[in-house]
């Protein structure tokens, strides 16, 4: 069974590696981040792959939480991924998104967590960071550009007052 410490050594290393060792400035582990993408132009989603790539060498699953489609297993293989180690599920809802991310950060079992959501409250953030740490993961969460665009303009759906 592997320890705390060798997990987060791991995920350290990942970062690291994917990064570039010349970097200066010191990176935590375990947080969630937020990447706007436009769909006409998916170059930006290339730029995590490295990071994905250099995760999937560790022991644990990457999970990918998709709004509407399966996850093809074509396409995992040609970005380099291992297909063996990469699940995939269909998210119904963004409250069910955020509490199936929640869990799947704190378990331990995934390096990686991605999700497609609208922007989210900092409070959610926080929460995401905090399962993020005590699960030693990364958190993704993938935004469409006019999807970001069309939750600002209904900013009220994503408040405090709408999750618990």
């Amino acid at each position: 069974m592997r320890s705390i410490q060798q997990t987060h050594h791991n995920a350290s290393y990942a970062l690291t590696n994917a990064i570039g060792n010349s970097q200066k400035h010191v990176y935590t582990a375990s947080q969630v981040s937020e990447i706007v993408y436009d769909p006409q132009n998916p170059f930006t989603l290339h730029l995590l792959l490295p990071f994905l790539q250099q995760l999937g060498h560790q022991p644990r699953w990457q999970l990918w939480l998709s709004p509407e489609r399966r996850l093809n297993r074509y396409w995992i293989n040609s970005l380099g991924l291992p297909e063996n180690k990469t699940i995939g599920l269909n998210a119904v809802s963004t409250e069910n998104t955020i509490e199936m991310m929640e869990k799947a950060l704190r378990s331990s079992n995934f390096s990686s967590v991605i999700a497609w959501l609208p922007a989210i409250s900092p409070e959610i953030k926080e929460r995401l960071n905090q399962a993020a740490k005590e699960g030693d993961c990364y958190g993704f969460i993938l935004q469409s550009l006019p999807v970001l665009q069309r939750s600002l303009q209904h900013n009220d759906m994503f408040g405090i007052s709408h999750w618990h």
